[in-house]
């Protein structure tokens, strides 16, 4: 049975830091914090949830990613992080390469099989967060929901929104032969409107009704 506690599964690189061209944290000056993760972090903390890194290395250790690279850049990133109040219960690295198909790899659940073994945190509340594909199938493996961050997801504030704030919202869609019509309304996030229904003048009223109500709305209009 599920109990209350709430895990947050966490991606390093290119989601708590940039990740850079070569893909390797291996010198100071290549550590940067990606925007809006404190505050984001902070916020997860006080809601209650706990927090696991899980990230793939590749090489770490070898000669391509000597051990002694790696170590400085993540005791600083782990030293700024608990300055801050955002501590890791674990720190889970697995140091093989794509090519060694271990399951303790990404999207592979050999590192967290202690977790599965364990009926002492909710499954629901609990989420894998990442910048990859790799990162919501290790979601998918472990039966919790993952969140997306970057480009092709959401930003940190955004995530801490809908694992925090108990995002009031609603979708609703309507297709017919001549119409697909997609509405989407969060009272709780005072996002710029977007709306386009192919009528300039019309989607300007309707952009006012969420500047002005102060709530996020989506809608899009064809045919």
């Amino acid at each position: 049975m599920n109990g209350a506690r709430k895990i947050l599964f966490v991606d390093r690189d290119g989601c708590l830091i940039e990740e850079p061209t070569d893909e390797q944290i291996d010198r100071f000056e290549k550590l940067a914090l990606l925007p809006g993760v404190i505050a984001a972090l902070q916020h997860c903390v006080a809601a209650g949830y706990e927090l696991v890194m899980v990230s793939n290395q590749d090489g770490l250790g070898t000669a391509s990613f000597p051990e002694a690279d790696f170590a400085g850049p993540q005791a600083l990133l782990m030293q700024i992080l608990s300055s801050q109040g955002i501590r890791f219960r674990e720190v889970l690295i697995d140091r093989s390469f794509p090519a060694d198909a271990l399951d303790t790899r990404k999207p592979g659940v050999g590192m967290l099989r202690h977790y599965l073994a364990d009926d002492g945190w909710s499954r629901a509340a609990s989420a894998v967060i990442g910048d990859r594909e790799t990162d919501m199938q290790l979601a998918a493996n472990l039966g919790v929901r993952g969140l997306r961050v970057g480009v092709q997801g959401m930003d940190w504030a955004q995530i801490a929104h809908v694992l925090c704030d108990a995002p009031r919202v609603a979708v609703i869609e309507r297709n017919t032969r001549e119409t697909r019509i997609r509405v989407r309304v969060d009272l709780d996030s005072d996002a710029a409107p977007e709306v386009c229904t192919g009528l300039g003048y019309f989607d300007h009223m309707l952009e006012q009704i969420g500047k002005h109500g102060g709530f996020a709305l989506q809608l899009r209009a064809d045919g």
